[in-house]
C-alpha cells in the first residue's frame, strides 16, 4: 500500500473518530513531553566539560577524599614528571564586594586567582586585552565587562575589590568570553594566582580570634588550591597517580602523608564530586538525583504507552467491519499491519504538538527548580536527537505492532462481525496493564508523602537547639565587628527583640570546622564551633554539667564539649584538655543538616571585637518587624556597606534544597501521572463497557436495577486497585527506605502514607469508573442490544 494511500486512510480515521484521537494524541502527548523533558535533562548533566580541549588528557588532583592540594605540587610535578606537560592552580572567593569606577558597592560572585595556563587548558576565549600578569590585574568576563562599562572599553580600567579590611584597586586587563553553561568552573573574575593570600585572608576572616597569622602559603603544609594537570598523548593516568605518591611526605602533618594522590577526569568533576572535601567553587551535579529522574521518566512513559494501546484498541474496534471489508476486498494481512502501524505512528507524530507544549513551560519550570540553564545548547548535542527521535518511534511503534500483528491475523469474516473482543480483548492482558498502571501511580505518591514528611521533620529545627524566630547579620567588616557592643545594645532597644548574641558560626551551619586537639599522643579531628557569649542561652542548647561562656578574656584558654566528646574521651569539667579549661559539658545537638551524625565538638569562644554574625531572637509575632528595622538600622550606621540580613530558618532550609527540588520535581510529574491514569482508565472502562454492552443490556431487560450495574461495573476495576496497592507497597517502601538512607537522622515510612496513596487512588479509579458505568447503565437496554 503506498504512503499517499496509507496517509488518506489514516487521517480519515482520526478525523471520523475526533475525541478518541483527540484523547489519544493529548494523553501521548503530556507522556511523550515529560520523557524528553527528563532525557534533556540527563543528557546536560551529563554533558559538562566536554567541550574543553584536549579533555581526555587533563585531570583534577586529589588527595584522599580531598580536592586541596599546596601551591608547590604544581610547579615541581611539571618540572619532574615529563608526562605531566602543563598545570594550572585555582582558588575562588565565591562571595565578595566590589567597587566600579564611580565608586558604586555591588555584591558579586565567583572570583578566582589562577595561572594564566587556565585559559589554554579551558579553551577560554579572550575578546580583549591579555590574561592577568602580576596580582595588580584582572581579567574579566564578557558579561560583567558589558555590567560596569555597557559600551565603554573597559581595559585598563579600575574596579575595587574588598578582600579582608580594605578595597584593594585592580586594573582590568583583558575580557574573555563568557564560558559555556556546560563547564563546572565558571568563575566570572580571573586574577593573577599571586592574588591568593588575599584571597585567603578573606576566606579565614570568619574564624576571627582563631586566625593563623602564617601567611606563607607557597609551601606544602597549605592546602588551599585545586590543582589540574594536562597529560602527553598515550598516557595512562594510573602510572602517573604512583608517580604522584612521593609528594607526600613532603608535608609536614602525619595525617595528610597518609593519604594518596588520585587523578581525576575533567569530564567526571561536575557529577562525581558531591562528597569530596574542598570542593567549594565547581558547579556539581547529582547523579543519584538523575537516577530518581531517568525513573520517574520511565515510569511515565510506561503510563502512556498503557494508555496510547488502550485508547488505540478502543478506537479500532470501532472500525473493524471498516477493516473487515477491506480484507475482503482483497487487502493483505500485510497491508493490514501496515494500516494500523502508520496510523498509530501518525497519531504519536500529531503528539508532538502537545509534547511541544509540555517542553515549552517545562523547561522553565526545570531551570527555576533545579537552578539548572537547560537551553538550545543541549539540542546541539547529537545524542539528543537521537534520543527524541528513538523515544518517539519506539512508543508510536509498540501500539502499532501490537494490534496490527493481532488484527491482521483474523479473518474477515470475524472482523465483519466484530469478533475482536473475543480474539484479542482477554481480560488477564487488560487487567495486567490496570495493575502496572496503578502500582506506578501509587509508587509515585508515596514518594512525595514520604519525602514530604521528611523534609517536615528536617527543616522543623535540630535536636535539642531552639532555632525558632533568630535573625541572622553578617557583620562583614572590621569596622562593623569593632562596634558589636554599640550594635548589641541598639538591637535590644528594638521592640520584639528578645536575645542578641554574637558568634562566628551559628548552628546549624552547613561546613564542617575541623579543629584538631592533641589526646593521648594522637591528634584528635573535632567538629568546631566558635561562639560568642550568650550564644549557646540564645538557642536554648542544654549545659549538661558546668558552665556556659563567660566573659571574654584573651588569656583565658577554656573550652566546652558536647556529650559525645565529653563520653569518647573522658572528659570531665574542670580538667585540662590540651592545654585548655574543660569549661562545660552541653547536650548533644544537631550542628550541622541531619544528613551527618553528630560528631565530637569543641565550642571555642570569639573575641567580641572579631565577630562575624550577629544573632537576634524575637518573639512569634515580630520576625519580619524587627528584620526590617535591623536592615534600617544598619543602613543608618553603615550606608556604605552592603549587610546580608536572613533568617536560621533560611539557613536550614537551604541544608534540604536538593529535596525539596526532588518534591516540586516528582509532585509536578506526578500530576501529570494522574492526568494520564485517568485518561488510561477512561479508556479501559470504555473498553470493557464496550465488551460488556450485551451482557448491561440483558441485566437491565431483566430488571436489574441502576445502581447494581454500576456496583458490579465498579468492582470489576477496583479490585485490580487493590492488587495494585499490594504490589505497589513493598515496592515503595524499598524505594523510600534507600531514599532515607542520606539522612543521619530521619523520620519514620509511616503506615498512613501507604493508606493515604491507596485511598487516592482509590477515590481516582471510582470517580473515573463510577461517571462512566452510570452512563451505561442508564441507557436503554434496547439501545444496548441492537448491535448484536
Amino acid at each position: 500500500m503506498k504512503l499517499p494511500i496509507l496517509l488518506k486512510i489514516s487521517v480519515r480515521s482520526i478525523l471520523k473518530n475526533k475525541i478518541q484521537s483527540l484523547i489519544s494524541i493529548l494523553g501521548l502527548g503530556i507522556g511523550l513531553g515529560c520523557v524528553f523533558l527528563l532525557l534533556l535533562l540527563f543528557i546536560h548533566e551529563n554533558s559538562f566539560d566536554r567541550s574543553i580541549p584536549h579533555k581526555e588528557n587533563i585531570y583534577r588532583i586529589l588527595r584522599g577524599n580531598d580536592c586541596r592540594t599546596t601551591y608547590e605540587l604544581g610547579n615541581t610535578i611539571e618540572e619532574e614528571i615529563p608526562a605531566i606537560k602543563s598545570f594550572f592552580r585555582i582558588h575562588q572567593l565565591n562571595q565578595f564586594q566590589l567597587k566600579d569606577n564611580q565608586n558604586k558597592l555591588f555584591e558579586e560572585k565567583s572570583l578566582a586567582c589562577a595561572d594564566s595556563s587556565i585559559y589554554k587548558f579551558l579553551g577560554i576565549q579572550i575578546l580583549k586585552g591579555k590574561a592577568s600578569l602580576s596580582k595588580d590585574e584582572i581579567c574579566i568576563s564578557s558579561s560583567i565587562a558589558t555590567k560596569y562599562f555597557g559600551k565603554e572599553n573597559p581595559i585598563n580600567q579600575t574596579l575595587k575589590i574588598k578582600f579582608d579590611k580594605e578595597f584593594y584597586d585592580l586594573n582590568v586587563c583583558g575580557v574573555y568570553r563568557k564560558m559555556s553553561t556546560y563547564s563546572s568552573l565558571q568563575p566570572n573574575f580571573i586574577g593573577h594566582i599571586d592574588l591568593l593570600n588575599k584571597l585567603l585572608n578573606k576566606s579565614r576572616k570568619q574564624l576571627g580570634h582563631y586566625t593563623s597569622d602564617d601567611n606563607n602559603f607557597k609551601d606544602w603544609n597549605h592546602f588551599d588550591l585545586h590543582t589540574y594537570i594536562s597529560l602527553s598523548d598515550g598516557i595512562n593516568p594510573k602510572d602517573i597517580e604512583q608517580k604522584l605518591q612521593v609528594y607526600k611526605n613532603r608535608t609536614s602533618h602525619d595525617k595528610k602523608k597518609e593519604l594518596d594522590y588520585k587523578l581525576q577526569a575533567i569530564s567526571d568533576i561536575y557529577l562525581y564530586s558531591n562528597n569530596l572535601d574542598g570542593n567549594f567553587y565547581t558547579r556539581t551535579g547529582n547523579p543519584s538525583e538523575l537516577i530518581y529522574f531517568l525513573v520517574i521518566s520511565i515510569l511515565i512513559l510506561t503510563i502512556a504507552i498503557v494508555n496510547y494501546i488502550f485508547l488505540t484498541k478502543a478506537k479500532i474496534e470501532l472500525r473493524l467491519k471498516d477493516l473487515g471489508v477491506q480484507k475482503a476486498m482483497g487487502a493483505s494481512k500485510n497491508n493490514i499491519f501496515k494500516q494500523i502501524l502508520f496510523e498509530s505512528n501518525l497519531l504519536a507524530i500529531f503528539s508532538l504538538i502537545p509534547a511541544s507544549v509540555v517542553m515549552m513551560f517545562g523547561i522553565p519550570f526545570i531551570n527555576q527548580t533545579l537552578n539548572r540553564n537547560i537551553n538550545v545548547e543541549v539540542l546541539s548535542i547529537w545524542q539528543s536527537y537521537i534520543s527524541l527521535v528513538a523515544v518517539l518511534v519506539i512508543t508510536g511503534s509498540i501500539a502499532g505492532v501490537l494490534l496490527g500483528y493481532r488484527i491482521s491475523k483474523i479473518s474477515s469474516v470475524e472482523l465483519i462481525k466484530r469478533k475482536l473482543i473475543k480474539r484479542i480483548g482477554k481480560k488477564q492482558w487488560s487487567n495486567s496493564f490496570l495493575i502496572v498502571h496503578f502500582s506506578i501511580f501509587i509508587i509515585l505518591v508515596v514518594g512525595i508523602l514520604a519525602i514530604k514528611k521528611q523534609l517536615n521533620f528536617a527543616q522543623s529545627g535540630s535536636n535539642n537547639i531552639n532555632t525558632d524566630n533568630v535573625i541572622i547579620c553578617e557583620l562583614n567588616s572590621d569596622e562593623l565587628s569593632s562596634k558589636f557592643h554599640m550594635i548589641e545594645n541598639e538591637v535590644k532597644k528594638i521592640p520584639g527583640v528578645l536575645k542578641v548574641a554574637g558568634s562566628s558560626f551559628i548552628p546549624p551551619f552547613k561546613d564542617f570546622l575541623p579543629v584538631k586537639l592533641q589526646y593521648e599522643n594522637d591528634i584528635i579531628r573535632f567538629d568546631g564551633l566558635i561562639m560568642g557569649t550568650g550564644m549557646l542561652d540564645l538557642l536554648d542548647i542544654e549545659i549538661k554539667e558546668g558552665k556556659g561562656l563567660g566573659n571574654f578574656h584573651e588569656s583565658r584558654r577554656e573550652m566546652i564539649f558536647n556529650e559525645t566528646a565529653a563520653k569518647e574521651y573522658n572528659i570531665k569539667v574542670g580538667s585540662l584538655f590540651n592545654g585548655f579549661m574543660v569549661r562545660g559539658i552541653v547536650k548533644d545537638f544537631n550542628a550541622h543538616s541531619f544528613h551527618a551524625k553528630i560528631r565530637p565538638m569543641v565550642i571555642l569562644q570569639q573575641d567580641p571585637q572579631k565577630l562575624y554574625l550577629l544573632a537576634v531572637k524575637t518573639n512569634k509575632t515580630s520576625l519580619q518587624q524587627v528584620q526590617k528595622k535591623l536592615s534600617s538600622f544598619f543602613k543608618e550606621i553603615e550606608p556604605s556597606k552592603i549587610i546580608n540580613i536572613y533568617t536560621l530558618q533560611d539557613q536550614i532550609d537551604n541544608f534540604y534544597k536538593k529535596e525539596e527540588q526532588q518534591v516540586t520535581i516528582i509532585s509536578a510529574f506526578s500530576i501529570l501521572a494522574i492526568a494520564l491514569s485517568i485518561m488510561g482508565l477512561l479508556g479501559m472502562v470504555l473498553n470493557s463497557i464496550s465488551f460488556k454492552r450485551k451482557e448491561i443490556g440483558i441485566r437491565k431487560a431483566n430488571g436489574a436495577k441502576t445502581h447494581e450495574i454500576i456496583r458490579m461495573i465498579n468492582f470489576s476495576f477496583i479490585k485490580w486497585v487493590l492488587f495494585a496497592f499490594i504490589i505497589a507497597c513493598p515496592i515503595s517502601w524499598f524505594a523510600m527506605n534507600q531514599w532515607l538512607q542520606n539522612f543521619a537522622y530521619k523520620t519514620e515510612l509511616s503506615w498512613w502514607i501507604f493508606v493515604l496513596a491507596g485511598i487516592i487512588a482509590m477515590g481516582i479509579a471510582l470517580l473515573t469508573v463510577s461517571w462512566q458505568s452510570w452512563r451505561a447503565a442508564r441507557k436503554n437496554p434496547v439501545e444496548s442490544l441492537r448491535y448484536e
